[in-house]
């Protein structure tokens, strides 16, 4: 019956996108990178999508026509404008605000440039959205829209072959492939129904390559919820829904995975100018590929996410994050207190993250204390060719002696997009490591961006593993020194709402690692929004 759903959800989306593809070439807009590998280009970008992000636009219903005079705003083509109303129709030199409707979560769009009756645009699916339902709009406005994206791995000693670990004589291409379709409904100005599937596969390399958890899911839903607006500054959130907060080093749908990462629960959101704040309880969403997902109820994650934004070069997030698990071989309770500060002073970056983590380690019988601390200082030289930012970081996260005694202090990165940080590879979690660290961007064109990220990893602690996102390969318990990264990316902006990118990584070993053999992984992707 899954799988069913799944490839009725692939059919609708492949319908979707022939049905809007007749759109003319689309204007370009710089954007940030998305699907998990995201730029640091400026400022503005290390404000993330800060607590209640997806209420900036309100709950106003978009869309109305007015029955009396129906030729201005009416009968929008896929993204064309309507020229009648622009007092002769010269195209508009500002950047086509389709470039940057889609957000990193997608309950967040904003397609309100539509409403503008001087847009003259054509980007694909722009008809299919603010949509009025009824006479007038009469029962509210209707989108619909989604994602369809494809990228080829070319990994070696990033295991996935015959269950060895990491850092081993391993050599595997695949293929992943991702569907996603979503529909928002806006009733009115007191309720929206949203709803958004998946659908994922991944090849396997005629056997050799064996899929990861987060590659395959044949039909599913992400979020499914009602937002419910309370007062003109409260909405409570009730159902499945991915959760996202400041730069996603703790919490992220994971957009890198062919699958995202989903929760299921309730959410309320306050806004008030400047100041935002989110209160949420939910369990999380384990993916298995050929059933239906349901939560795990032993597994509870909650906390509050406040950001203030009322300086004009800088934000300031203070958060609680709380995570339950009560499953055989877990079972633990743990609490997370921080805070991140980040903001600009004439041309030079700034970020600090970080906190303590406690609780108990019920499994083990001991008291849970650890911490975790990012800094990075970087300057921005926007008026230069290529526009170059460099960025030097630090990044710290307790770990465990491994003697048994006293508290156990290894850090738990909670729910984060891990492979935007510490190595494309994913060697390394934010557990048990310390690593100062080079970020490079660079802008040579407007369709152009490049990226250069290098690494030095050492672990905290000598005594233990430093844990990777899955097969960490045998480790020394005497050598700190886990080895070198370099990462390297280019991405091309086909157009407003299409891009391709290439990627090559390499991880050189060091002591720490017991295995023969250094990592390296190329991919292409190609995904258009829609």
């Amino acid at each position: 019956m899954n799988r069913i759903l799944g490839h009725g959800l692939g059919v609708a989306c492949v319908a979707l996108l022939l049905l809007t593809s007749a759109a003319n070439a689309e204007d370009i807009q710089q954007d940030n990178f998305t699907d998990g590998v995201e730029w640091h280009l400026a400022d503005a970008e290390l404000q993330g999508l800060s607590a209640t992000a997806d209420m900036e636009d309100g709950f106003l219903l978009t869309g109305n026509c007015d029955c009396a005079d129906p030729g201005c705003g009416d009968g929008l083509g896929c993204g064309d404008g309507v020229d009648s109303c622009c007092g002769g129709g010269k195209k508009n030199s500002k950047p086509n605000p389709c470039a940057t409707s889609h957000k990193g979560l997608f309950f967040a769009n904003d397609f309100s440039y539509l409403n503008d009756p001087c847009y003259k645009g054509n980007c694909v699916g722009d008809c299919l959205k603010q949509m009025p339902l009824g006479e007038c709009g009469r029962w509210g406005t209707l989108d619909i829209g989604g994602q369809i994206r494809t990228r080829y791995h070319h990994e070696i000693g990033m295991s996935q072959s015959g269950g060895q670990t990491r850092f081993q004589d391993t050599e595997t291409d695949f293929v992943l492939t991702r569907l996603r379709l979503y529909t928002n409904w806006q009733v009115n100005d007191y309720v929206r129904f949203y709803t958004e599937g998946i659908l994922a596969d991944a090849s396997d390399d005629n056997g050799n390559y064996i899929p990861r958890g987060i590659d395959r899911n044949y039909g599913d839903f992400l979020n499914l919820f009602v937002d419910l607006k309370m007062t003109d500054n409260t909405t409570v959130r009730i159902g499945r829904q991915e959760l996202l907060y400041g730069v996603q080093r703790l919490v992220s749908p994971l957009d890198w995975a062919n699958v995202r990462r989903t929760f299921e629960g309730v959410k309320g959101m306050w806004k008030d100018g400047d100041l935002a704040i989110d209160m949420f309880y939910t369990n999380f969403v384990p993916v298995v590929a050929s059933e239906f997902d349901e939560a795990d109820y032993d597994q509870s994650f909650y906390g509050a996410y406040a950001t203030c934004s009322a300086w004009e070069n800088a934000s300031l997030d203070v958060y609680y994050l709380g995570y339950d698990n009560q499953n055989a071989g877990a079972d633990f309770s743990i609490h997370t207190i921080g805070a991140r500060l980040n903001g600009s002073v004439n041309g030079w970056l700034y970020e600090i993250e970080g906190g303590p983590q406690f609780g108990r380690q019920s499994g083990l019988g001991r008291d849970h204390s650890a911490m975790f601390a990012t800094g990075g200082i970087g300057r921005s030289l926007s008026d230069a060719g290529w526009k170059p930012a460099l960025w030097c970081y630090y990044d710290y996260a307790s770990g465990d002696d491994g003697t048994g005694n006293g508290s156990f202090n290894q850090f738990n990165q909670l729910f984060p997009l891990a492979h935007k940080y510490l190595g494309f590879i994913d060697a390394v979690q934010r557990s048990n490591i310390e690593s100062p660290n080079l970020l490079l961007t660079m802008k040579p064109s407007k369709k152009v961006q490049l990226l250069a990220w290098y690494y030095h990893f050492m672990a905290n602690q000598a005594g233990t593993p430093v844990p990777s996102i899955g097969g960490t390969a045998p480790q020394s318990t005497t050598s700190k020194d886990l080895g070198d990264e370099l990462d390297l990316i280019a991405k091309y902006a086909i157009s407003a709402r299409s891009s391709a990118l290439i990627g090559y990584s390499h991880f050189w070993r060091g002591n720490k690692i017991n295995a023969p053999k250094d990592a390296d992984f190329v991919y292409v992707e190609w995904h258009r929004n829609f």
